[in-house]
Order: structure tokens, then C-alpha cells, then sequence
């Protein structure tokens, strides 16, 4: 784990990385760390805020147009992980009890992991306190609630298991 910074957000960025100048990458406001790794590739309309926490990119991995990740709890994605068009990747989440409008209440987070060899398809939502393993396939416009064993397939509303990768 890295240290938080509090009012700063550090941004560190690998080698030979391509990313869109119309992705925007941290928020000043929010604090946290944004590590990411070697030959990563981000294309436009890209949105990755801490929200004071982290997000940690491994190298070769690429996030498609208009992905929208909130690092609240953490994300880590592994190397050579694909990110489709339009996916979703928050880690965190409001409270909901009744004795305080939900506006008025603190998020709670606890994370998420993306391993390596992971493709994710467009338009996925990935919810907090989920960790997806190593050489995973999720299927476009799943909906991620729970966690996922190595090199399995899966898709739907909320995701469920369809397969095995072969």
C-alpha cells in the first residue's frame, strides 16, 4: 500500500504510456495517489479520481473511451488488462440508513482488485468490495457484486458465472 496525501493528489506515470489529453486523470481537491504503469494506453473521456484514495494501473493495460473509475476504497489492475468502452469501476459507496438524509452521509469503501490478463467488456459496472482474479472475462454490460475466481467467464444483471476460460 502507498501513503495518502491528504490535499495532493500524486500522479505517477510509467514509461511510453499513451494517454488521451481529453481523459482527466486526479483531482487536485480529492488527495490520493495515481500510479500508472508502463505502455498503458487511456483513451479520451477517461475520468480516474481517488476521492482520497488510490488507483494503481499495471503495465500494458489499456482503458477504452469514457471509462470512469472512483478510487475511494482502492483499485489495483494488473498487467495486461483490458477495459472496454464505458466501463464503470467505483469503490465505494453511500451510506443509507434512515436516521440522516443520504446526502448527509459518510461513504463506505473497502476496495477493489482487477488482476492481470483480465478483459472486461464495454459498458461493465464494477461495484465496491469485489475482487476480480487473474484471466477473467466479464461480458458486456454485467454488473459486478461479487467476487470472481481466476479464469472464469462471466455476465449479466448482477453477473453470474457462465463458463470457464479454456
Amino acid at each position: 500500500m502507498y501513503p495518502m496525501h491528504p490535499t495532493v493528489t500524486e500522479i505517477k506515470i510509467g514509461k511510453k504510456c499513451q494517454i488521451s489529453k481529453d481523459s482527466i486523470i486526479g483531482f487536485n481537491e480529492h488527495g490520493g495517489i495515481i500510479h500508472i504503469g508502463n505502455h498503458v494506453i487511456i483513451r479520451h473521456n477517461c475520468i480516474l479520481r481517488t476521492c482520497t484514495g488510490q488507483i494503481i494501473i499495471g503495465d500494458h493495460t489499456i482503458l477504452e473511451y469514457g471509462c470512469i473509475m472512483h478510487g475511494q476504497g482502492g483499485i489495483h489492475i494488473g498487467s495486461n488488462t483490458t477495459i472496454s468502452a464505458y466501463t464503470q469501476i467505483y469503490a465505494q459507496n453511500h451510506g443509507i440508513g434512515k436516521s440522516q438524509l443520504i446526502q448527509k452521509q459518510k461513504n463506505n469503501f473497502n476496495g477493489i482488485i482487477i488482476g492481470a490478463d483480465v478483459w472486461i467488456g464495454a459498458g461493465v459496472i464494477i461495484l465496491d468490495d469485489v475482487t476480480i482474479e487473474d484471466g477473467v472475462v466479464i461480458g458486456a454490460g454485467s454488473v459486478v457484486t461479487k467476487d470472481i475466481p481466476t479464469y472464469e467467464i462471466w455476465a449479466g444483471n448482477p453477473a453470474c458465472k457462465m463458463g470457464v476460460r479454456e
